[in-house]
């Protein structure tokens, strides 16, 4: 005799019927990412990741009283040069900070392939 077997139906029903958090959405007001053209960079290089994995850039920028802060690695492309268009893309919060996603215009020079992505992010 086969014992009772469980409700997987039931089971499934009572665990999507339960309210979930909502997910950290994006945004489409990237008008309160700072401004390209305010942000300024400098070469950087990580001391625990070795050349050219932690060369990259930091990017800094103050707008409305708070800095936001970012960094790129394994490049030594600065996406700020005109080339890339940078410009923001998505405007999100999570973990207490908030976040904002630039990207541009794919550039290709001499067989290299550079895709511009920047994340600033500052405190909530």
């Amino acid at each position: 005799m086969i014992g009772p077997l469980p409700n997987f139906f039931a089971l499934f029903s009572a665990l999507g019927s339960q309210q979930l958090p909502p997910a950290a959405a994006p945004s489409s007001d990237t008008g309160q990412c700072p401004a390209t053209r305010d942000i300024r960079s400098q070469p950087y290089t990580d001391p625990d990741i070795p050349s050219p994995f932690g060369d990259g850039f930091t990017y800094s920028v103050t707008a409305n009283g708070k800095t936001w802060v970012g960094q790129t690695a394994g490049t030594d492309d600065d996406y700020l040069d005109k080339k890339y268009e940078l410009r923001p893309e998505r405007i999100y919060e999570k973990d207490g900070r908030i976040y904002c996603d630039y990207g541009g215009t794919t550039v290709t020079e001499n067989g290299n392939r550079a895709t511009p992505n920047l994340r600033l992010s500052r405190p909530k």
